[in-house]
């Protein structure tokens, strides 16, 4: 009879010690996911992967100084009152107010108070700064494909190189600042290299007015357009595309090389084609004599 009166006793004060800790299910620690929090006392303990922060527990279980928490690979960490300290420094909760057997109450001191404020400033600050950078995200997105673009990096990209939607996808200038009515310059690949057929391409880019003011007071003949060309190689013949030329068209063309326009080598001249065999990258002009 004695040993089942102990035992009782026993699951009483079991009972007791159990009443006096919560435990709540959370996901942020609170939101109904896998995180835990158990009070004791003034302080909390928090299990799980998240680190607790004012944003991801309720109101009343926010971190305060000398809080415990066990997340991946149950390492201990304990709140110093700004971060989370890995290890565990029962000195802290000591120090900073007593045990919950002391059953007197203590409020937050100023330093905790100071400490909780500006965590709470720093978390709705980083809050803001992402919910802007969504909305301009998100506005950025919708520019874009009204432009014509996939994505806002690839109009960055365009308007960056000084490029329209079509400019940059079809790898081409379409106008030039100082011609009136440029003719289109694009190029497909199938540079022809050392005789044979290969899967480079020459890459089309703007220039300045500058080329165009030049090649006009060097060169004969109305200029059709200006462009860069860049190709991996160190000489090559390119098929340039020019909607609008005539097949047979009397078409020169000239390179910016060490400060001087000169003359490049015109392969052939079709209907919206130019072929040219270039000796170097670098700037080239399009002329009509």
């Amino acid at each position: 009879m004695k040993k089942i009166r102990k035992y009782l006793a026993f699951l009483m004060a079991m009972g007791l010690m159990l009443s006096g800790m919560t435990v709540l299910a959370a996901g942020s620690y609170g939101t109904g996911g896998a995180g835990e929090i158990h009070d004791f006392g003034y302080n909390h303990h928090y299990i799980g992967l998240e680190e607790p922060s004012v944003s991801n527990t309720p109101d009343g279980q926010h971190p305060i100084v000398g809080d415990t928490w066990k997340g991946d690979g149950n390492v201990w960490h304990t709140f110093d009152g700004i971060r989370w300290k890995e290890g565990y420094f029962p000195e802290y909760r000591s120090a900073s107010r007593p045990s919950s057997s002391s059953g007197s109450s203590k409020s937050l001191s100023s330093a905790e108070k100071a400490a909780i404020a500006a965590a709470k400033e720093k978390e709705a600050a980083e809050r803001k700064a992402l919910e802007e950078a969504s909305r301009e995200a998100v506005r950025l997105e919708g520019e874009a494909v009204a432009q014509g673009f996939v994505n806002g990096a690839q109009m960055q990209d365009a308007e960056a190189a000084g490029k329209s939607a079509d400019e940059y996808y079809n790898n081409a200038v379409l106008d030039t600042q100082g011609i009136e009515e440029a003719t289109p310059v694009a190029q497909g690949g199938n540079l022809i290299v050392d005789g044979k057929v290969t899967n480079m391409t020459a890459s089309i880019s703007k220039v300045s007015i500058a080329f165009v003011d030049s090649v006009r007071a060097n060169k004969d003949g109305i200029v059709l357009n200006v462009v860069d060309v860049q190709f991996p190689a160190a000489e090559a013949t390119i098929n340039f595309y020019m909607p609008g030329v005539t097949d047979g068209a009397n078409i020169a063309a000239a390179q910016y090389i060490d400060g001087a326009w000169t003359d490049v080598e015109v392969m052939e001249v079709r209907a919206d084609h130019v072929v040219l065999n270039l000796k170097s990258n670098g700037v080239v002009a399009f002329l009509k004599n």
